[in-house]
């Protein structure tokens, strides 16, 4: 309909930012000629298709195969209480056709992966990135590429969020002076996937709502921008925007350009189809599946065994190993609170003492059954074997003893 006169509905309900030069009756014409994918329907993908479906994009895809969760709620405002145990595609795509019932919303309720995320996207013209693992943005920047087009990336995590564009192509773009230029995508500006220990999660170390609202809400502007045809001038091409929300505070800092040996998107590209990003990466792209299984079956423990170990006069010691807000949140009365990331030299020698000192069963707790195996195997591998034998793990973790055992128990 680029061309067309705008009808009055459209007129009416768009007026507001038609009247801006930078968008206009053409600019509100490729906004609703236009097709966004929105991988992630939870803290980023949100705030983003809420802008989106409001300015008028005329399709938006929304991939989500989680469900929504209480947890979610403070910060994913598509989603209600109501909605709990739903599709969050499903229930994105209904908050937004409430919003925009001139829109066209598609509800993904799927796992995005190699074999199916670069016949997905190429139904669309841009990728929101508002995922929340690393394998996962590997493999969007993947097909970002391949697919040629571009890829507006965000993250927020505490109190501090990112945004940048990757994979931006000015052929694209007939605003542009040189239409050979390329943005940078994400291989070139980080090649080698990050250790999995210094990645972090907002289930694992929390965020506060308006982080990701605020990055989210940008990732909008930024693909609004993209649509109207802006220049990579100004859109965060080569560049990343930086929030701090301690302090207020947002910064542009340069990135590295273009790769010329970049392994995807250079002129001679090594990568040539998607790849198998939980082994490239060496972690998973589901936190929740994530099941470690690090400890012989001799040093774990059910959480109904626990349960009666406790009934006992002799007690076991409890070694909380989760972080020190999360065990003031919740804890099993008489738990010590030693956090993995702390359980280095005198935290450490600490515990070896208590365990030695201990006639007891000693067992390591964490939320989810996994920190606390790490922690276990690091205190085994430092014991004397007299000790060993002392030591279990809570299989399944906090989440097993609030199913098995006490259903009043909070899980987070």
């Amino acid at each position: 309909m680029i061309g067309e006169k705008l009808p009055k509905w459209a007129i009416e309900r768009y007026s507001r930012q038609i009247l801006l030069p930078d968008i206009g009756v053409k600019g509100q014409e490729k906004l609703m000629n236009a097709k966004v994918l929105i991988v992630g329907a939870g803290g980023l993908g949100c705030p983003s298709s809420v802008y989106l479906a409001g300015a008028g994009i005329g399709e938006i895809g929304i991939v989500d195969y989680d469900t929504v969760d209480v947890t979610n709620i403070h910060r994913q405002i598509l989603h209600g209480e109501s909605d709990q145990n739903m599709s969050k595609a499903e229930s994105a795509a209904n908050s937004l056709r409430s919003i925009n019932s001139k829109i066209k919303v598609v509800p993904y309720n799927i796992e995005l992966n190699p074999s199916n995320a670069l016949e997905l996207a190429a139904k669309y013209d841009i990728i929101l990135d508002c995922t929340d693992n690393v394998p996962t943005r590997y493999m969007l920047n993947d097909v970002s590429v391949l697919n040629k087009m571009p890829l507006i990336s965000g993250s927020a995590l505490k109190m501090e969020g990112q945004l940048t564009i990757y994979g931006y192509r000015a052929e694209r773009n007939p605003n542009e002076k040189d239409s050979t230029y390329v943005g940078p995508c994400y291989r070139c500006v980080f090649p080698t996937p990050p250790p999995a220990a210094a990645v972090g999660s907002c289930s694992a170390n929390g965020v506060a709502g308006p982080i990701p609202g605020a990055i989210g809400t940008l990732q909008a502007l930024e693909a609004i921008k993209v649509i109207v045809g802006k220049t990579h001038d100004n859109l965060l091409v080569g560049r990343m925007l930086l929030f701090d929300g301690e302090d207020m505070s947002f910064r542009n800092v340069k990135l590295r350009g273009r790769n010329p040996e970049c392994e995807i998107c250079s002129e001679n590209p090594k990568i040539k189809k998607l790849l198998d990003y939980e082994v490239v990466c060496r972690m998973q792209s589901k936190e929740k599946s994530l099941s470690l299984d690090i400890l012989p079956s001799k040093n774990r423990i059910t959480a109904t065994q626990l349960a009666d170990t406790l009934k006992q006069t002799n007690k076991p010691l409890l070694v909380d190993v989760r972080s020190e807000s999360e065990f003031d949140m919740c804890k099993l009365d008489g738990a010590v609170n030693y956090p993995l990331e702390k359980l280095q030299e005198n935290n450490l020698n600490l515990l070896l003492k208590e365990i030695r000192d201990c006639c007891h069963q000693v067992t390591f707790i964490c939320r989810r059954g996994n920190d606390s195996q790490i922690a276990a195997k690091k205190v085994l591998d430092l014991l004397e074997d007299e000790h060993k034998e002392k030591i279990t793990d809570l299989t399944g973790g906090l989440h097993a003893w609030s199913k098995y055992v006490d259903g009043e128990f909070p899980i987070y």
